[in-house]
């Protein structure tokens, strides 16, 4: 028999209806229950739940480890218990944790999903009771994946109580706060729960519904956007752990008992339930945005000079002050602070409208030479830089500054123009006036850019993005068939044709594809219920494909007709793209379109930027890539400030790559840094789903210096065919060495290419 030790706050018996909910009612009744735990025996179950392993500083800079300890994760009383343990280790301070999931065990698309837990106490503490994709590469890495976050409660402030979600790229999230009148979710348990629903997400504490979201997105960055309710219309896991330490919640300090006599340091978890209906509607429509209405003063600029819409910020140890009159500003540092926006001066609520050019300007001087660092930020999106950041460098002399920028990002209300007065070496006064903001015209966004940063010239070719999940496409049905994307998580063009239609009864068309004079293949797999084909049109060129009979969601799914087309462009120019999909009768379905150059590696050159790349920096690490011009030729800089503790935690990348099993393939780049160092690289293997990250080249270290070396390696495909590869080079901490010191690495002329055999 289960036995609760603390007294449950008042009124949590939950009703068969759960009707005594405020804000908006439960939808759920106890018919709807699906799954539960209730940690009744002697150990936990492990054909539901996995233990997690991770060291120290993998996410949030957090200082605990997790493992499989019986002293970290253990039942009592009918309760999981989550203890975070303090020890000594090589004379420091060392914490252990616990951290359970059931991924690949359980895992919901939408549903109720509850728990009854009381949580740990003390600074540095941070329970989490959350969500997260079991097939997390399904729309990308995080963000873009999706995170629930159902309650999260930080250690020093027990009264309060968190609810999230993490979505989009950029990121974004939407957050409620719960905050008790009386008691806290340490001393007494509480019941924690959300309601996921296609298009509207609801967080209830003891039976309040105290949030709700629903508006969201997912993206790519370079793509469309995935058709809504992306990312919450997968199935997600559960996940139960107690951090210690970390960049939002905060450290442990002398406050801090981790005394295991005690239960401040200890989760305790009564039970998990999961609720669900039977079917869900998932034919719902994003909320609409108001529109962005920039409001500017007669002379066109969008800076108030209302002192009162100015904010003096200071974080990570800055001290400071400031004098306004609202035109102009000195700010006084006396504490430069951590951090370079220790010290911060800001106007909020400024709205920037997409596809604007925008002139910002400003005159400013210091006491004495020093730096800055202005830009203007998006604060609901994680502070993505809408401009900048520039450092700008101050003299005892007033000088007029002046910026322009377009405004690429959809249309935002609530940018933040932002002076960084922090960590920069130096406390002098900074003055500032005669600040403005202005619109001086409008941007062609619609301009060609060639391909998708993936390489692809067709868009949408997984046919998950727009309306119906058809953005991009023309649908020319002239034979009156049944067109659709297929619910199923596959997600592909499906059309059922009448008998005696046409292949050209049914096309889906792209038009006015820009391709360049070379080599391109075309890929897509297609599946028929019975014997077809489907013809496809690139130009004046036509190619027909034998689909064979076979569905890909029978009793036992066919495998997919893999058709591929090398074609040959003689020339320049723009071309219509057609799939002619009609049959005799007969279902099709076609997927992953994708049309690209006959290449391993795409834009290795740089000469359509970053077209094809992809640069990532983990939170431990900062860096950032830009495309730089030397002589005629384009080249890839990444600026590296520190490289975090691990190989992989800085990469130039690109997804996507072929290579065939017994084949062989050279490597061969250009690089030089203006700092000597080590940089890695390998073709591998993508470990997204199950963290097989095998390297197909082996791993290769290479040093760089201030000059330009030419570097090759040559290797055979011991594989079977892998045509998502990923070609990285890692700029992290290459054999364990962090650096800390600011310098940029420059790369060109980056070639994979197939050869007949090694050379000798």
């Amino acid at each position: 028999m289960k036995i609760t030790k603390m007294i449950l706050a008042s009124s949590l018996l939950l009703a068969s209806t759960f009707a005594f909910a405020q804000g908006k009612p439960s939808a759920y009744t106890d018919a709807d229950l699906v799954w539960q735990e209730d940690f009744n025996g002697k150990k936990l179950n492990t054909k539901d739940w996995n233990y997690e392993f991770h060291e120290p500083g993998w996410v949030n800079a957090e200082l605990q480890s997790y493992d499989d300890s019986k002293k970290n994760t253990y039942l009592k009383d009918g309760c999981l218990v989550i203890q975070a343990i303090k020890s000594k280790k090589g004379g420091k301070d060392a914490y252990t944790s616990g951290r359970i999931n059931t991924q690949g065990k359980h895992a919901f698309t939408y549903g109720r999903f509850e728990a009854k837990l009381r949580v740990p106490k003390g600074k540095g503490f941070l329970p989490a009771f959350w969500m997260m994709p079991d097939d997390e590469s399904y729309y990308g890495q995080w963000p873009k994946c999706g995170e629930i976050d159902i309650m999260e409660v930080m250690g020093h402030e027990t009264n309060k109580l968190y609810g999230t979600i993490h979505f989009g790229e950029p990121h974004a999230m939407s957050q409620g706060e719960n905050v008790l009148d009386k008691g806290n979710f340490a001393d007494e348990f509480h019941v924690f729960a959300v309601e996921w629903e296609p298009g509207e997400i609801r967080w209830y504490c003891d039976g309040v519904n105290y949030h709700t979201a629903n508006n969201w997105f997912t993206k790519k960055q370079g793509f469309g956007e995935v058709t809504y309710p992306a990312p919450f219309d997968q199935p997600f896991y559960i996940i139960l752990n107690v951090a210690v330490g970390g960049s939002w919640v905060g450290y442990p300090d002398e406050t801090t008992d981790f005394n295991p006599k005690k239960d401040d340091a200890k989760m305790y978890v009564d039970y998990v339930k999961v609720y669900q209906k039977k079917e869900y509607n998932e034919d719902v429509e994003k909320p609409k945005n108001a529109p962005v209405i920039a409001v500017a003063d007669s002379s066109g600029n969008l800076v108030s000079d209302n002192k009162d819409k100015w904010g003096f910020l200071t974080a990570g140890g800055g001290q400071g002050s400031v004098d306004t009159d609202g035109k102009n500003h000195t700010i006084k540092t006396t504490s430069e602070g951590s951090l370079e926006y220790s010290v911060q001066y800001v106007q909020p609520k400024i709205a920037l409208n997409k596809g604007f050019k925008y002139r910002y300007s400003f005159d400013a001087s210091a006491d004495e030479a020093r730096t800055m660092i202005t830009g203007i930020s998006a604060p609901n999106f994680n502070y993505t830089r809408r401009f900048g950041d520039v450092k700008v460098e101050l003299t005892t002399s007033k000088k007029h500054y002046s910026y322009e920028f377009v405004m690429t990002a959809d249309s935002d209300a609530d940018c933040r123009i932002e002076y960084n007065c922090g960590a920069q070496g130096s406390k002098a006064a900074i003055h500032i006036s005669n600040i403005r903001l202005e619109k001086i015209g409008e941007a062609n966004l619609s301009a060609d850019k060639g391909c998708l940063p993936d390489g692809n010239y067709v868009v949408n070719g997984q046919f998950q993005e727009g309306k119906n999940r058809l953005g991009s496409w023309d649908i020319v049905n002239k034979a009156g068939a049944e067109v659709s994307v297929s619910k199923d998580r596959a997600r592909m063009l499906q059309v059922l044709s009448k008998a005696g239609t046409s292949a050209d009864g049914v096309i889906a068309k792209q038009a006015g594809i820009k391709l360049s004079s070379g080599a391109y293949v075309l890929k897509f797999d297609a599946f028929a219920s019975k014997a077809t084909t489907v013809t496809v049109k690139i130009g004046g060129e036509t190619k027909e494909f034998k689909v064979a009979a076979g569905e890909p969601n029978g009793k036992k799914p066919a495998k997919a007709t893999k058709c591929e087309w090398v074609y040959s462009a003689k020339d320049s120019s723009a071309r219509d793209f057609e799939i002619l999909c009609g049959s005799d009768g007969a279902t099709v379905w076609i997927d992953n379109v994708t049309l690209k150059e006959n290449a391993v590696l795409v834009n290795g050159s740089f000469e359509m930027d970053m077209t094809g790349w992809d640069v990532y920096a983990h939170e431990n690490s900062k860096a950032a890539c830009e495309i730089v011009k030397e002589g005629a030729s384009k080249m890839a800089q990444v600026t590296v400030e520190k490289t975090g503790n691990m190989d992989w935690m800085i990469q130039l990348k690109q997804n996507g790559c072929l290579l065939e099993k017994d084949k062989f393939y050279r490597i061969s780049l250009k690089a030089k840094s203006d700092l000597d160092r080590t940089i890695m690289l390998a073709l591998q293997r993508d470990g997204s789903k199950d963290n097989n990250w095998v390297p197909y080249s082996d791993t290769l270290k290479f040093d760089v210096s201030k000059d330009f070396q030419d570097y090759s390696w040559e290797f055979q495909m011991k594989h079977n065919t892998d045509q998502k590869v990923i070609f990285t080079i890692s700029m992290g901490s290459v054999n364990g060495k962090q650096i800390n010191k600011k310098h940029t690495i420059t790369f060109d002329a980056i070639v994979v290419e197939e050869i007949a055999g090694l050379t000798e």
